[in-house]
């Protein structure tokens, strides 16, 4: 699968199971391993429902050596007809192991959560400025793949999307699908 650079005028954001597919090994291992290690129920739940869509019995994925297991769960969520599971493990990671980061980039805009990163309404897009110099901090700060994956859920969660942001997703240097997967 290629991705082609979106079109800044009309930037198309990264699915879910793109992201899974663009992953090397060792960085998806790190999210599924976090997952394991930080909600072991959703981590099971997850790989018996991807058995279970490709007529396997769970225990099949059960049983592989761990390695093999992330690298078998890694490919099903590259898959688009399990874009449901990949969105949910992507979200689950990046609201628990980089709950600092999507604070800051919510407090950086001024929008109210509940100090975990949960917000209960998306407001309307702020300043421009203001959205970039949010992005400029979490890219000074925080490791590539983090963000991207981060900034593109928090775009899709709204299907206008803040312009702002998906112009950045699109055009920042830092932020393109060559360069953040070339590091991986």
């Amino acid at each position: 699968m290629t991705c082609r650079p979106p079109n800044p005028e009309n930037p198309k954001l990264m699915t879910a199971t793109e992201i899974f597919s663009r992953l090397n090994g060792p960085h998806a291992s790190e999210i599924l391993n976090w997952l394991a290690e930080n909600d072991r129920n959703a981590y099971k739940s997850a790989a018996g429902m991807l058995a279970t869509r490709r007529k396997l019995r769970p225990v099949f994925v059960e049983r592989k050596p761990k390695d093999e297991r992330n690298q078998w769960i890694k490919e099903s969520l590259s898959r688009p007809s399990n874009v449901d599971l990949a969105l949910e493990i992507l979200q689950v990671w990046t609201l628990g192991s980089n709950e600092r980061m999507v604070c800051e980039f919510l407090d950086a805009l001024n929008i109210a959560h509940n100090g975990r990163g949960l917000i209960d309404n998306l407001p309307s897009e702020p300043a421009a400025d203001k959205v970039a110099e949010a992005v400029e901090l979490l890219i000074s700060k925080y490791p590539a793949q983090a963000v991207f994956v981060y900034l593109h859920l928090f775009s899709s969660m709204d299907s206008q999307g803040w312009t702002t942001l998906r112009a950045l997703l699109a055009s920042h240097p830092e932020l393109s699908v060559e360069k953040v997967f070339s590091l991986s």
